[in-house]
Order: C-alpha cells, then sequence, then structure tokens
C-alpha cells in the first residue's frame, strides 16, 4: 500500500501531486475545474479533501483499474449498462465484432446432462470406461461450446493432466471425421445445449 501511495505522490506525468498539494501545480495546468470537487474552500483545504478522497480508497484496498469494467472491448459500465446500449448499436456485425451477438457458452453441467441422455447413461458409468466416446465427448463440447481451458476441463472430468485432455479431444476429432452415426448424436447433443 505504502509503495502504491509513494508511486502515486510521485508520478511526474501526472496533475495528482499539484492538485494533492505535494509540489507546485503545474503553471500549465488549469486548477479551478477539479479543485473544488471533493470539499474545502482554500487550496490547503482542496488539497486535503483530495488526498483524503483518493488515497483513502487506495487505503482501504478499493483501486480497481477502470479497464477491469470495460464489457465488450468498449463499454465502461455494468453489463446490465452494456446490453442496452447493443440493443440500440446501429452497424455491420461483420465488421464491427463489439456488435456481433455472441453465443451462450455452455457450463459443464449442461455438457454433462446433454451427453448423459444421449448415452441413456450416468457420467460416472462411461467416464472412465476404455474405448467409451462419452468422456471424450462431453471434453470436446466443453472445449467448443463451453469455451473452457484444458486444465479447467481436466479438472472438472475428474482431475485429468491438460495434456490428457488435449489428446482426448484430439481423439474425438478424428473419431468424428470417420463416424458418421458419432457425428449425428453430437448434432444431437450440440442441439439440446443451443436450446
Amino acid at each position: 500500500m505504502e509503495e502504491r501511495l509513494r508511486r502515486l505522490r510521485e508520478f511526474r506525468w501526472s496533475s495528482y501531486p499539484g492538485y494533492a498539494g505535494y509540489q507546485r501545480p503545474l503553471a500549465w495546468v488549469w486548477r479551478q475545474p477539479l479543485a473544488g470537487l471533493c470539499g474545502g474552500r482554500s487550496a490547503e483545504e482542496q488539497g486535503a479533501a483530495l488526498r483524503s478522497y483518493t488515497e483513502g480508497a487506495v487505503r482501504q484496498g478499493g483501486v480497481e483499474p477502470p479497464w477491469a469494467r470495460v464489457v465488450g472491448g468498449i463499454v465502461l459500465g455494468s453489463a446490465a449498462f452494456a446490453r442496452g446500449l447493443h440493443a440500440e448499436a446501429r452497424g455491420n456485425p461483420r465488421e464491427q465484432k463489439p456488435l456481433r451477438v455472441e453465443p451462450e457458452l455452455a457450463t459443464w453441467p449442461e455438457i454433462v446432462r446433454a451427453v448423459e441422455r444421449a448415452k441413456r447413461q450416468p457420467w460416472v458409468d462411461f467416464l472412465d470406461r476404455h474405448g467409451d466416446w462419452g468422456r471424450d465427448a462431453a471434453l470436446w463440447l466443453g472445449r467448443r461450446a463451453g469455451r473452457m481451458r484444458l486444465a479447467v476441463l481436466g479438472e472438472l472430468a475428474g482431475g485429468l493432466d491438460y495434456a490428457v485432455v488435449s489428446k482426448a479431444i484430439a481423439r474425438f476429432g478424428r473419431r468424428l471425421s470417420v463416424d458418421a452415426a458419432l457425428r449425428a448424436q453430437l448434432a444431437a447433443i450440440q442441439k439440446r445445449l443451443s436450446t
């Protein structure tokens, strides 16, 4: 915390040290619009109020960089605010990525339920069965429909290493390319996930 405060007070490219009274204000900075925002009548009182307001947040650990609240790469605010702006936005989604409607990501429980329904078996019955496509299909869907990281999928599937998950997904992809019946089953599972 002390290091963050020191950097804030001494940052040479900021007007904050001059506003807060740590050094003489820069000659070319017009203090009037911001000086009294935190309160105080004299320059000393205004500096103390600004220090209290700004540095209090640092002391409490509540300083969040504004870019952490950027939604969709363009909107600073809540998710609800971004959805409202997105609904009103006009443009070409092919050319402007933020205007694209991203599909809902499937969750791991949804994927497991869909595979269980397709196989008509509970997850635990086929999870570790040699040669069974169920676990690999769930991992494949987790990567594609859920956009989950390999390490996360490994944990969800019972503590597998991410390299094992990667090989299982690749193996399932190869199996899909030669097995039309499996492709049909997977298409039915994906349809369930998208509804």
